[in-house]
């Protein structure tokens, strides 16, 4: 049985993202609206799980289209990031793997704290990554298969601790015997050199930014 995936759509959730919506099984999978997210969860025509947040950015023109049952608001007010809260509500109702939709755009912290949850959600065993149009970013597993493009730019950052590489494979850089360190950006603008990468890790936590190459 294939995990149940969470679609985190939030407000500046852009047209297309890196791994496409047709990705999306309306069916079986989690479609999460955090406040201004309901309007490209719509454009997609899709229907909502649930509409989370404290409902600052949403139409409320908008919103009235959607019963009471499926909307969860939260006081402006609070300890956690709308996202938190519709990442904390998805694993509550059985996700095991999430999708957070965002476009990467404007200001940095709110980008570096989606980083934070993917690191919440990793600790706890959980896949999980940030699709924006252009980019991906997850952290690795022990063994990783990449997916992607030749000429897709994959830049790995250590987190918080050393990174020791066993190997890997359809890179430009190969990364075997590699120790990579906080403070160190040595990991930065790898090549994908064909479609299909791997990556073999023998300790560490390490954030993989995956990015389509512009023309």
């Amino acid at each position: 049985m294939k995990p149940r995936k969470a679609w985190i759509f939030t407000a500046t959730s852009p047209q297309q993202i890196f791994g496409g919506y047709e990705e999306i099984d309306p069916g079986s999978d989690l479609i999460v609206a955090v406040d201004a997210g309901l309007e490209r969860v719509q454009a997609l025509g899709l229907t909502p799980s649930i509409i989370i947040g404290d409902m600052d950015s949403v139409e409320p023109e908008l919103l009235e289209q959607f019963p009471q049952s499926l909307r969860k608001p939260y006081p402006t007010r609070k300890n956690e990031t709308d996202t938190e809260l519709a990442l904390l509500w998805s694993i509550e109702a059985g996700a095991q793997e999430f999708i957070i939709i965002n476009g990467l755009e404007g200001r940095f912290d709110h980008g570096l704290a989606l980083i934070h949850n993917l690191d919440f959600l990793h600790q706890k065993g959980l896949q999980a990554r940030v699709e924006s149009a252009s980019q991906k970013l997850w952290f690795l597993s022990g063994n990783t298969v990449i997916t992607g493009s030749a000429g897709h730019l994959l830049s790995l950052l250590p987190w918080g601790e050393a990174v020791n590489f066993q190997g890997s494979n359809g890179l430009a850089y190969p990364l075997k015997g590699i120790c990579l360190k906080p403070g160190n950006v040595r990991g930065l603008s790898n090549l994908l050199e064909k479609d299909e990468a791997s990556i073999t890790l023998d300790s560490g936590r390490i954030l993989a930014i995956l990015t389509k190459k512009v023309p």
